[in-house]
């Protein structure tokens, strides 16, 4: 009966041993994710870094055709030499084995063939009897389900070949330097002396250990036939060329930022990344923001970011996240290019060319004056860089000369939530708030973009306004070589009428149009059109220069990732040499085609002046282009000959005010007080009537009050005495109106004349100011205000 439950138990111990080896293998066991690692490569096929795999090591595995005949011959040889013949197991290996560990009490023997190494790899067991009873059948199983062909491949791409390193690839570039097709019959024979023992036989470590054993394999290759004595012979002399260990790390800012966004591109099981870098452009980059970083280091500038993308595609050609990656004190492993920071006024093309889109032109005037302009947190009163103001400038040179007061008032004409939704259609998703959180401020930088975005935006303005995804990688393959599909980051979409980009284009790129802030040899002047835009932070820690042609955006930002201010720093002269030494070397070789799109596009001569057509009494004119139809019609108004019939006394002055030309210029009502505080005109309104009314200044519409403006708020200091406190009063009017009767809560106050300016008294509490002219009742215009004390609470 004994023998029968034990027979019993031995046929049924087969039974399901043979069920076992016939059954197809699981899914996912071959797969090489768990061992293979990233190799991250440029776009020329150079590795700029290998990244782990789940194992912590190296690997790139091979199809079999990509195998040597004489490296399989190495490994059979070495390994197991039985291996075209057997089916997973050697009885005679495991009978050896098996009187050895018996001897022993242990498992000292392994006597494993190569598909048993694979299976030991593939399903790892336990040091015991059960554990190598196991392995044999895993043997048996994979040699019932692949082919020796598939078998071997599987084993060399699997094996570990020490230093971190898994897989006959991996092993022959990081050995060797060279890929597996490449290896000589010494190196071949060298590496399948090392799975024996990857320490014992370490190449860095046991060099004398290793030659001693690649000696050994390839005297077994020549008594198995596997290779010719003369080969052999010549193979044991020649000197194996070891590489020194040196794990590549290219780029690492832009490779960073590809592996840590592998899985959210959906990339996750690509062991071969191909991205979009230039190598070589990435190394001049590097080069010209070092020199440069180098230069400006006296004024505390510590870092600088880079990218360059190729504009018909979307490729990164080059990424530089800072001036050395390495440089802890300088916080270097930060990213310029995917930190949000303060652009500055790099955003203000954005805005004119939504403002085109609205009915403005380049040649409309804006008043760069003192301007004061409600605002979430209290009134905000904006400055130009250079501290002053310009009077009437032309859009052209408002975006040219990035004047601030100017893009202001235009952002304020549009209105806040219209700006932040044509900056939010160009791409700028990092302003995620309200448009009340970033206030008029925003188009001068109050709100934190990435020069990514920024380089994205603009390579948008080169295509005419159409936004389309960056792309860093070209193609990623998974270790069986197949490709995974690529997506991208945004779907692409017009952000801007493609004339109002024209415009905007023609202005960056027009090197006069800049030179009254920027000077005529500037930076952004490069032997090539290039339409460019600087930015400066409010607290200088951060300047920005980005620019397109139309095969090149350049984004470059400049500063401190501490935030501690530059010394006399701005984006023309820190982010802007080397903007134009990227933009140079980027466009080498290339030759460039036409800037701007000229086809719906017209052109008129203007009075600089006014932007209005150029007439008889205009000192100089200029060439301006404009949308089609929307050139102006109207000859110019702040230029006119002195009238004919004038009271002598009055002709006099305006003989003596006009020179030799006969004319005079009137700029009009609301710069006659910018006109005296320049020191340019003591009496500006005196043209107005030399011209008797044929200027703009004549005729502007009823008087208003200026300041103080409509709900303003001021505060009466209780420090100061109440005498020595005033608020400035300012009046619109033209000067033919000659006097006009100011009145404060009912009462009469004072009379003004010409240019209508004065001070008002301090008194706490709610005001109602009017204005009329004298003798009349009726109101030409009124503002309410309030004075509080410093404790009064409304």
């Amino acid at each position: 009966m004994p023998l029968s439950l034990a027979a019993l138990g031995l046929a049924a111990g087969g039974i399901a041993a043979s069920a076992f080896v016939s059954s197809p293998l699981p899914p996912g066991l071959l797969d090489y994710r768990p061992v293979a690692s990233v190799r991250i490569l440029d776009r020329e096929g150079g590795l700029l870094r290998e990244l782990l795999s789940r194992a912590d090591g190296r690997c790139a595995p091979l199809q079999p055709d990509e195998i040597p005949e004489h490296v399989r011959a190495a490994f059979v040889a070495a390994e197991d030499r039985g291996f075209y013949g057997h089916l997973g197991v050697s009885p005679s290996a495991i009978a050896r084995a098996a009187w050895q560990d018996f001897a022993a009490g242990r498992i000292v023997s392994g006597g494993s063939t190569l598909t048993q190494q694979l299976a030991r790899n593939l399903v790892p067991r336990e040091r015991t009897f059960a554990g190598k009873a196991r392995e044999a059948l895993w043997a048996l199983r994979l040699e019932a389900n692949l082919s020796k062909e598939e078998i071997l491949t599987q084993y060399l791409n699997r094996v570990p070949f020490g230093n971190g390193t898994f897989g006959l690839e991996a092993a022959a570039q990081l050995y060797f330097g060279r890929h597996a097709r490449h290896l000589s019959l010494a190196q071949a024979a060298a590496l399948a002396a090392v799975p024996r023992g990857p320490s014992a036989y370490n190449p860095y470590r046991r060099p004398e250990r290793l030659r001693a054993r690649t000696a050994w394999v390839l005297g077994r290759m020549v008594a198995l036939g596997l290779a010719d004595a003369a080969d052999a012979a010549r193979a044991r002399s020649e000197p194996l060329d070891l590489e020194a260990f040196a794990a590549a790390f290219h780029a690492p800012h832009f490779v960073d930022y590809v592996a840590h966004n592998l899985d959210r591109w959906g990339l996750g099981e690509a062991t071969v990344v191909e991205t979009t870098l230039d190598p070589r452009l990435q190394g001049a980059v590097e080069d010209q923001v070092g020199q440069e970083l180098a230069r400006l280091e006296a004024r505390h500038v510590t870092s600088a970011a880079a990218l360059v993308v190729d504009n018909a595609t979307g490729e990164v050609l080059a990424y530089q996240g800072s001036g050395d990656f390495f440089d802890g004190e300088r916080l270097g492993q930060n990213d310029g290019v995917q930190m949000r920071r303060q652009p500055g006024s790099a955003l203000k093309p954005f805005l004119y060319a939504e403002a085109f889109g609205a009915g403005y032109t380049p040649a409309t005037v804006l008043a760069d004056l003192d301007a004061q302009f409600g605002a979430r947190k209290g009134a905000y009163a904006p400055k130009n860089y250079d501290r002053r103001t310009h009077g009437p400038v032309r859009v052209r040179e408002a975006l040219a000369s990035s004047y601030n007061v100017p893009a202001v008032r235009v952002a304020d004409d549009l209105g806040g939530e219209r700006v932040l939704r044509a900056l939010r259609r160009a791409g700028f998703e990092s302003l995620g708030r309200e448009a009340d959180y970033y206030g008029l401020g925003l188009i001068l930088g109050n709100g934190e973009v990435s020069l990514w975005e920024a380089a994205r935006a603009y390579a948008g303005l080169s295509r005419g306004g159409e936004l389309r995804p960056l792309r860093p990688v070209r193609r990623a393959l998974r270790a069986d070589g197949s490709s995974i599909p690529l997506g991208d980051e945004l779907a692409p979409r017009r952000f801007a009428e493609a004339t109002s980009v024209a415009l905007v284009s023609h202005i960056l790129s027009d090197n006069s149009a800049r030179a009254r802030a920027f000077g005529l040899d500037n930076a952004l002047r490069l032997p090539f059109a290039v339409a460019a835009k600087t930015g400066t932070s409010k607290g200088y820690s951060d300047n920005w220069t980005l620019g397109y042609t139309r095969e090149r955006t350049v984004a470059v930002w400049a500063g401190n990732f501490d935030g501690t201010p530059m010394v006399q720093v701005s984006g023309i002269t820190g982010a802007g040499p080397i903007f134009k030494r990227v933009m140079t070397r980027a466009m080498a070789g290339l030759v460039p085609a036409p800037l701007v799109d000229a086809r719906n596009l017209e052109h008129a001569h203007l009075c600089p002046l006014s932007g209005e057509l150029a007439g008889p009494a205009c000192p100089a004119e200029m060439d301006e282009v404009f949308a089609a139809g929307t050139a102006p019609k109207h000859p110019c108004s702040m230029h006119a000959p002195v009238a004919a019939a004038l009271p002598p006394r009055l002709a006099a002055r305006c003989r003596e005010l006009a020179g030799p030309r006969g004319a005079v210029t009137d700029l009009g009502l609301d710069f006659y007080d910018w006109q005296r505080s320049e020191g340019l005109a003591r009496e500006p309104w005196l043209a107005s009537a030399c011209a008797g009314g044929a200027t703009g200044g004549a005729a502007q519409g009823e008087p208003r009050i200026l300041s103080p403006a409509a709900e303003d708020e001021y505060l009466l200091v209780a420090d100061l005495p109440v005498a020595d406190q005033s608020i400035p009063l300012r009046v619109r009017a033209a000067p033919s109106e000659g006097a006009l009767e100011v009145r404060l809560d009912g009462s009469a106050l004072v009379r003004l004349e010409p240019p209508f300016t004065g001070r008002l008294p301090v008194t706490e509490g709610e005001h109602r100011l009017s204005l009329h002219r004298p003798g009349s009742s009726d109101e030409l215009a009124h503002v309410q205000y309030r004075v509080r004390g410093e404790r009064t609470v409304y």
